[in-house]
């Protein structure tokens, strides 16, 4: 290829990475609008039991809006909504825009201008293509881009930490670890879930400064782990700071427990109320766990009534029909919590604790759950050392599995959970190739080339490897909790085939 044509190639990617993006993203938010879906109004409301950024981001340009006297409606839902809605896809153009050309410099560094504008097109595309899944083939209604929950912005924020990320692995600068650090309360700070990333962010550094990169890698570990208690601190003081400036009160958001004391009480029995006698400033919370319990019963929504559990305490993974199981588990979910949980946990305080202010009485009830909580854990892993635990281990097996497999594709039909782990099995073999590849091959631009890729493959699976295992132990997987690094899957499997063949 000439010159000539390298330069225009170069040039059209370098205006299609951001106008693609742009179009498509600003596109479907100009033709779905904002969508409002059953979260939204606790984001809107800036109800207690959500963290502070998304309510604040959405309260910010309704005040701009009201300021101004803008008023008016787009598609059913307030204008201010499709700003935000504007907002939040020019954010996912940025990712799209930014990973794109983040892949082609690395790539352009040793492989050919059309393998690395290849790779490039991929970039932006991958988020794209993830996108367009959840629109369109998965019949969601949205690609959360356009949604008013906190995916919309925590998907594209997930995807530019592990940017960063890759950055600060290639290269420890002061700078990039402060933009690590920045991401990661930010992102927390938006949606819990993503305490993943400082996770992912603890676990690299301990892999590759310990093990792999080793000069002064006990040093950068150290300063890691100081960011990473750092980082905590903050996100703690940001969420308590927030509740002291809306609701006078200097504490953390409710619900932290919610999602487990839901998945303790799928597998919980009936004598585990005597866990609960006499307990110390909580009348009567024995009968409270039996109130709850027998609702969840006479509603089928334990593991006793789920299909792929016939074979009882001797079920698992390998005899049963695991994802039959985990549907079960997930359709029941929302119900214990919210129809259940949540009603029994309110009318036990306004008993029990008669005269408490709102604000105080969502803190009693939220004390409440988490205490049903932590004392069911405790026993469900006190169970689980005695062999009498194998319905937790079935559970959590599955929704782990089930995890892996709608972080790469879907659970349904069926046909896709074998393709699913096929497609771990070539990211695997790929990952090794070019290892392979990597260590036996030439030195100079070609090994750093193959370095930055097989770290992009490391830390992406790393990321889609904890956020199973958390989400999967500690809430339910769904696909909106899990896409979060199937574009990058499918880019990391990308890069290391080319480069590997190159």
């Amino acid at each position: 290829m000439s010159n000539s044509n390298n330069n225009k190639g170069l040039e059209s990617f370098k205006i299609l990475s951001f106008v693609l993006p742009l179009i498509f993203y600003i596109g479907i938010a100009v033709l779905d609008g904002p969508v409002w879906c059953v979260d939204s109004q606790s984001y809107v409301s800036m109800d207690f039991s959500r963290e502070p950024v998304y309510p604040l981001f959405l309260a910010l340009i309704r005040k701009i809006f009201e300021t101004f006297k803008f008023s008016g409606e787009f598609k059913g839902q307030p204008s201010y909504l499709f700003c935000a809605v504007i907002l939040q896809s020019l954010l996912w153009v940025y990712t799209s825009w930014r990973l794109g050309n983040e892949v082609y410099n690395v790539a352009s560094r040793y492989l050919n201008l059309n393998s690395a504008l290849f790779i490039g097109y991929a970039g932006v595309l991958s988020q794209m293509a993830v996108a367009s899944l959840n629109r369109f083939a998965a019949k969601r209604g949205s690609m959360y881009s356009e949604s008013i929950m906190t995916e919309s912005i925590a998907i594209p924020l997930f995807v530019i930490f592990t940017i960063e990320l890759w950055h600060l692995h290639r290269a420890y600068l002061q700078r990039n670890i402060v933009r690590v650090f920045v991401l990661a309360i930010l992102i927390a700070s938006v949606r819990k879930q993503m305490l993943i990333c400082l996770i992912l962010w603890g676990f690299s550094a301990f892999v590759i400064y310990l093990f792999i990169n080793r000069q002064d890698g006990i040093h950068k570990f150290f300063i890691t782990v100081l960011m990473i208690v750092a980082a905590i601190v903050s996100i703690k003081g940001v969420d308590r700071i927030y509740n002291s400036a809306l609701r006078g009160r200097f504490v953390e958001h409710i619900g932290n427990s919610k999602g487990g004391l839901d998945t303790v009480l799928y597998t919980a029995r009936s004598e585990d109320a005597e866990l609960f006698k006499d307990y110390e400033n909580f009348p009567d919370l024995d009968a409270l766990y039996t109130s709850i319990f027998e609702a969840c019963n006479e509603q089928q929504l334990n593991i006793e009534y789920a299909p792929g559990y016939e074979k009882r305490d001797q079920a698992n993974v390998f005899n049963s029909d695991w994802a039959a199981m985990a549907s079960h588990y997930a359709e029941s979910y929302d119900v214990i919590g919210f129809d259940i949980v949540q009603v029994k946990c309110d009318e036990y305080v306004a008993e029990h604790f008669p005269g408490l202010e709102l604000c105080d009485a969502q803190l009693k009830e939220d004390e409440v759950e988490g205490i049903l909580f932590k004392t069911l854990l405790k026993h469900a892993f006190e169970r689980i050392k005695k062999g009498e635990g194998k319905a937790i281990i079935y559970v959590f097996t599955a929704n782990v599995l089930k995890a892996f497999v709608i972080s790469v594709a879907n659970i349904s039909p069926k046909i896709l959970i074998p393709i699913s782990f096929f497609m771990y099995l070539l990211f695997l073999t790929s990952f090794v190739l070019l290892f392979l590849s990597s260590i036996f091959g030439n030195r100079g631009n070609e090994k750093y080339v193959k370095d930055d890729f097989l770290l992009l493959a490391f830390l992406t699976l790393s990321g889609i490897a904890i956020n199973s295992v958390v989400t999967g132990s500690m809430i339910f997987p769904q696909p909106r909790y899990m896409c979060y690094g199937m574009g990058l899957f499918y880019l990391a499997l990308t890069c290391d085939i080319i480069a590997t063949k190159k």
